[in-house]
């Protein structure tokens, strides 16, 4: 398909949709503030004048606390509520376009004996680059993880192994907008996330490593006065016994806001694996079929503490300290079978594997913003740093069996242990001028330093003694550095357009080198230019479309990097590829946004082209062991249509309604072999929200993933219902929550693969249905929006 052809179908997709739902109701906005800093995620409430009881248009204010709202012509009732703030009531009369300008909230310090629960709200906020989801909105995963939380975000995929794609590729991660040290969201829990944006069509102030998208995961700051506190506990079943607790206070008087949260996550899981690999070429080893059976044990605990101070009203500091405990125990059971070509027994073993691991990752963060005397221009100077310290110690036993599984011989005893410590350093600056009432301009530094030193040992007992096992014992160092520059110019030149225009420059130097084996080591440094185009056009206040090109790049990380190989599964290994080159990305979007009585959509056609692609390769070694080790290929693209559409049907339901349809084109060559692949892919999540009374609320999410593309073969379709209850307690003090994950037990995933060689089909179950029970304590009125907020995990 042309690129001709590829931007006509786009643009068409886009006009048919505005020609069909192109409406002229008029705009309501203005911009929310607490003295002089702005308030967001306000809810925006608007209701007829002659009846005040009936909710006709709900939105949300930004970060910048502005808001926009649409009306045909009438009288009306606008409303402004917030947890912590006295709710704001303005009559109205809409004639034309109308702007409130600044409205000023007042904190209400007082113990409200209840909250107002109005009528079901829309599930996300949307912008021009992508939408917000808040949080506290999400039921149906109390007590998870930030893994799990975004199980439940629209348009976002969360395969059973944690691996997180929007638009079937991996998004650029950030933590408060920054490039964190915390290298997993299984590590983040999701009770300290205020907010989940996903910016698609990334501009040219975010790193160009984003090749699909950006989700930027907001951690909470109470900013209310006064001393506030909360506590929770919790406890579930699944296959085992999983637990929470936590506990935050804060206390903000005067010029200062302190805030102290602490968590902890417990949680015993069971996983099963199962194998079938035919090797054509081996007619001894032929079939191969294995059985895994894993019993893990789970501890995370998480503390942050965040100080702000305002030094004047145009010179804020804030600092904040992070700090990661994590431990792991696995007890795995291998038992691998081979047969021979014609069906006849040839060997069988059982290995057994202890695992042991222990994790730390402490970052500190600070940050300086100063507003200049002149409206609307300001700088913000981050840094921050992380170090981190991993220890995971790992006891295999081989056993040889007959066919009826009896032990043969002595068992083979071999031990591994891998010790990293990784550190991260981010240093960042933005400064913003206005140049005239309608032009702004932006630009800005981003400095990221990597270092990680790996040392990884193998060694097998003999006589009595564990012997280095120089072939499988490495030590590996890691350097990394990214400078980067930026410039953009954002323009409102009417109410009716809003554009972005931007060029990102990045010089990258990292190198590695393996002290055990001369022969890995390799040194990159490159410099590459990133421009940006985000065009929205307004056809009234709740309507627009929108268009978005950036090119971006896939730079491999150190997982992808280190050449170490896990032996875990002695017949089916994996490690990295010192080797790998950035893959590069040219992204394309036109867009919809439609906002209706009672209903809304958001529609997009995307289309993504990408040369020296990375994607996992399976090489089937002479000895019968399957190597996994991901690889550049040829060129890769993907286009398709995304829709997100929300509605109303009574004022005590809401559904939101994601589904993506894409098709995915893999070409090229790897080890001399030609590797081709094209698959239709296709997800959708439907959340169902009912409001049952004024303190009760119930979530069903239902979430279906179909097989997606890898270069030898797909990966499973994936599929799951979940329930969530809330109810509050207690004169609204209290809470309790109910959680069923996996309703039906069906949440289970695998690929299939093949080569002219092999042929290979593995499938994995975890105990992902489980029952969790929460109860939560506030100690004061601004934490009752936010009281079962996932205490629990689940996988």
């Amino acid at each position: 398909m042309s690129f001709t052809k590829i931007f006509s179908s786009l643009l068409l997709h886009c006009i048919f949709i505005s020609t069909i739902f192109a409406q002229t109701p008029q705009s309501i906005q203005g911009k929310l503030l607490d003295k002089q800093s702005p308030v967001e995620f306000a809810n925006v409430l608007l209701y007829a004048h002659s009846d005040t009881n009936k909710l006709l248009k709900h939105a949300v204010s930004d970060s910048l606390g502005k808001f926009r709202i649409s009306a045909n012509s009438g009288s009306y009732v606008i409303k402004f509520q917030i947890i912590g703030y006295e709710p704001k009531h303005i009559a109205i009369q809409v004639k034309e376009n109308i702007d409130l300008g600044s409205i000023m909230l007042v904190e209400d310090n007082r113990l409200l004996a209840s909250v107002e629960v109005v009528s079901q709200k829309e599930l996300v906020q949307k912008t021009t680059q992508g939408f917000i989801i808040k949080a506290k909105d999400n039921l149906t995963q109390a007590g998870g993880s930030a893994t799990d939380l975004l199980k439940s975000v629209p348009t976002v995929v969360v395969d059973a192994d944690g691996a997180i794609t929007v638009r079937g590729k991996g998004p650029l991660i950030l933590i408060n907008g920054r490039t964190s040290g915390i290298s997993s969201t299984d590590l983040i829990p999701a009770s300290s996330v205020e907010s989940v944006e996903i910016i698609n069509n990334p501009s040219a102030q975010y790193d160009a490593d984003s090749e699909g998208g950006i989700i930027n995961i907001k951690l909470k700051k109470v900013t209310t006065g006064g001393t506030n506190a909360i506590a929770s506990i919790g406890g579930g079943m699944g296959a085992k016994a999983r637990g929470s607790s936590a506990f935050s206070i804060n206390h903000h008087s005067g010029k200062w806001n302190i805030g102290l949260n602490y968590d902890m996550r417990y949680s015993e899981r069971t996983r099963q694996a199962n194998t079938t690999r035919t090797s054509f070429d081996q007619p001894l080893n032929y079939l191969l079929t294995q059985g895994r059976q894993d019993n893990r044990t789970e501890q995370t605990q998480n503390i942050k503490l965040n100080v702000d101070y305002a030094a004047s009203d145009r010179d804020i500091i804030n600092l904040e300290l992070i700090g990661n405990f994590e431990g792991q125990d696995n007890d795995e059971a291998l038992t691998s079978r081979f047969a021979s070509q014609w069906g006849s027994f040839t060997s069988r073993n059982r290995r057994e594997s202890f695992e042991v691991e222990k994790a730390f990752v402490g970052e500190f963060a600070i940050t300086y913003a100063h507003q200049f005397a002149t409206k609307g221009e300001k700088i913000v100077w981050n840094a921050s740093t992380s170090i981190g310290k991993e220890n995971q110690d790992t006891d295999i036993i081989t056993n040889a069996q007959n066919e009826s599984g009896s032990g043969l011989g002595t068992p083979f005893l071999q031990r591994t242990y891998s010790y990293q410590k990784p550190q991260t350093t981010n240093l960042k600056v933005d400064y913003v001028k206005p140049l005239s009432e309608k032009v702004k301009l932006e630009t800005g530094y981003k400095g990221i330093i990597r270092s990680t030193n790996i040392d990884y040992q193998n060694q097998t007992l003999f006589g009595g003694n564990y012997i280095k096992n120089a072939a499988l014992s490495n030590v590996f160092d890691f350097q990394e550095q990214v400078h980067a520059a930026y410039v953009q110019i954002k323009s409102e030149p009417n109410k009716a357009l809003k554009y972005d225009i931007g060029l990102r420059a990045e010089q990258v130097n990292n190198s590695g080198s393996s002290v055990s084996n001369s022969s890995i080591s390799f040194q990159r440094n490159y410099f590459n230019l990133f421009p940006t185009a985000n065009v929205a056009y307004f056809l009234n206040p709740s309507d627009f479309l929108k268009f978005s090109y950036s090119r971006r790049i896939n730079r491999p990380g150190l997982g992808a990097l280190n050449p170490m190989i896990d032996i875990t599964d002695s017949l089916n290994q994996h490690g990295g590829n010192p080797y790998l080159k950035p893959e590069l990305v040219h992204a394309l979007e036109v867009g919809y946004n439609k906002e209706g009585d009672g209903w809304s959509l958001s529609s997009s056609a995307f289309y993504r082209l990408s040369s020296n692609i990375i994607r996992p390769f399976i090489e089937m070694k002479p000895n019968g062991v399957a190597l996994t080790t991901p690889q550049n290929f040829g060129n890769g693209s993907t286009y398709g249509l995304e829709e997100i559409f929300n509605v109303f049907p009574t004022k005590f339901w809401s559904v939101n309604t994601s589904v993506s349809i894409f098709n995915q084109k893999i070409d090229g060559n790897v080890s001399s072999m030609d590797v081709a692949n094209e698959v239709v892919s296709w997800y959708g999540k439907m959340i169902h929200n009912f409001t049952i009374s004024k303190t009760t609320k119930l979530q069903v999410i239902g979430a279906y993933n179909s097989p997606t593309a890898m270069p030898q073969g797909t990966r499973m379709s994936v599929y799951n219902v979940d329930l969530g209850f809330q109810t509050k307690i207690l004169k609204g003090k209290g809470g309790l929550g109910i959680v069923i994950s996996d309703v039906f037990n069906m949440q289970k995933s695998g690929n299939i693969a093949s080569a002219s060689n092999f042929q290979l089909e593995r499938t994995f179950k975890v105990d992902t249905r489980a029952v969790f029970i929460t109860f939560a304590y506030s100690f004061a009125n601004i934490f009752k929006e936010s009281l079962l907020e996932n205490q629990f995990s689940n996988d």
